[in-house]
């Protein structure tokens, strides 16, 4: 049951953001153009890339002195800001420039490392376009899978994030920008205790993040409800949490050319809502290295365009159904084990209610009731749109509350909207 009468506060859309990897077709750079429109219209806010250093040829070394070359990364920002979006990029990995050895090595100068964090934060909150506002900078990619880095010992991460945060952080005439990480494989405690409690308080820290692949919703709530409760007693300034990759799991899988998938995709952000979680970004944006044919198991929400025009799979159709909820969350109750809501109510009076059956056999179905209460008497039309490709539109007389029976099959959603006539 959704009440109208008492919205709370703004809708928190976790989902605001998406995550690409580094794949690409041999001797090709690597673009998001085909993505852009697509992207833009579901309200992207972030875009996050990672490899920005070693998969983009940033770096390089004449006459001894460091020198930078932005050109295919400023091609792809191109792309993310022709969404309407921010770039959010994970610094990594170790330029072959100034490594001791390969992309997970040190640096042979930390100093170095630094350079090259603040001739970035400079080149895209400063000089790019007059500097873009509200860039993320995320130290590291999996850095206990990617380099063996650890809360301690010879290969420490505090080191490599604290030379980069106070690097980043003394970088003139900036725009506003947020730095943080550690973007580990999974949410470890250890993780969470060994960045706050052995980082200097003096470096700067907006926000801690890590990857969760999992088919289990709970585990996701989980991750967010202990870092939270770790996290009060650490920390004394704002915060953020961000999930900077996720999925059902971490494998290519012909699971994500599916329905199931995409009703995963909701379940979790509907759960995740209830939270603290700011922004969790699902990976991937577009399916990277192609396979033999257009649905080959990529991680992707939209197809290669190696195949012709880029096509939507269920994933993506799930991001435009969840993306038009806007405004005022609504209080509900009534969620089920396998099915679940998420009710908004917008500043032109339009109430929108997602319901998602979600389960990780893929084979429970329900019918249900959705009830909302508290609405202004007078005539409605009620149109409802499923994951699935069905759309119904109906017209009722309303007198303050209105009740229908839902039914959903396996791994189904469906968005109803009631606009006042």
């Amino acid at each position: 049951m959704f009440d109208v009468s008492q919205p709370q506060g703004p809708l928190k859309k976790v989902w605001g953001g998406v995550a690409q990897g580094f794949e690409k077709l041999p001797e090709a750079d690597f673009r998001l153009t085909a993505t852009s429109g697509l992207l833009k219209g579901v309200g992207t806010r972030y875009v996050r890339i990672d490899h920005i250093y070693d998969g983009f040829n940033v770096v390089s070394r004449v006459d001894g002195r460091l020198v930078y070359d932005w050109t295919k990364l400023d091609a792809i920002v191109g792309d993310i800001v022709a969404a309407g979006a921010t770039p959010f990029f994970s610094i990594s990995y170790m330029p072959p420039a100034i490594s001791k050895g390969d992309i997970l090595d040190f640096p042979n100068d930390w100093g170095e490392w630094g350079q090259v964090v603040a001739a970035t934060v400079g080149h895209y909150s400063r000089d790019y376009k007059g500097g873009l506002n509200n860039v993320i900078y995320e130290v590291w990619n999996e850095p206990d899978l990617f380099g063996g880095w650890k809360m301690g010992g010879s290969k420490n991460y505090v080191t490599l994030y604290s030379t980069a945060a106070r690097a980043a952080d003394g970088v003139a005439r900036a725009k506003p920008f947020k730095i943080g990480g550690p973007a580990t494989t999974g949410f470890y405690p250890a993780w969470v205790s060994g960045f706050y409690d052995k980082l200097d308080s003096t470096v700067r820290i907006d926000f801690f993040s890590w990857h969760r692949y999992s088919a289990d919703v709970d585990d996701f709530v989980q991750d967010a409800t202990t870092a939270k409760s770790m996290m009060e007693t650490r920390i004394h300034r704002p915060q953020d949490l961000f999930i900077t990759e996720w999925g059902v799991n971490p494998e290519r899988s012909s699971a994500y050319d599916g329905q199931w998938a995409a009703a995963h995709f909701l379940a979790v952000n509907t759960a995740l809502s209830d939270t603290s979680i700011d922004l969790a970004l699902a990976f991937e944006v577009m399916d990277g290295a192609p396979g033999d044919k257009q649905y080959h198991g990529g991680w992707g929400m939209l197809t290669n365009p190696k195949y012709g025009a880029v096509a939507k799979k269920p994933r993506f159709k799930a991001l435009e159904m969840i993306s038009k909820l806007d405004g005022a969350r609504l209080p509900s109750v009534g969620n089920g084990t396998y099915v679940t809501g998420l009710g908004a109510f917008d500043p032109a009076g339009v109430i929108r209610v997602l319901a998602v059956n979600y389960d990780e056999s893929g084979k429970h179905s329900e019918v249900f009731p959705v009830t909302v209460v508290g609405l202004a008497a007078g005539n409605y039309s009620v149109r409802e749109e499923y994951l699935s490709g069905r759309v119904l539109n109906t017209e009722v007389n309303v007198g303050g509350s209105l009740r229908r029976d839902i039914s959903l099959n396996a791994s189904d959603a469906v968005l109803l909207t009631y606009t006042k006539k």
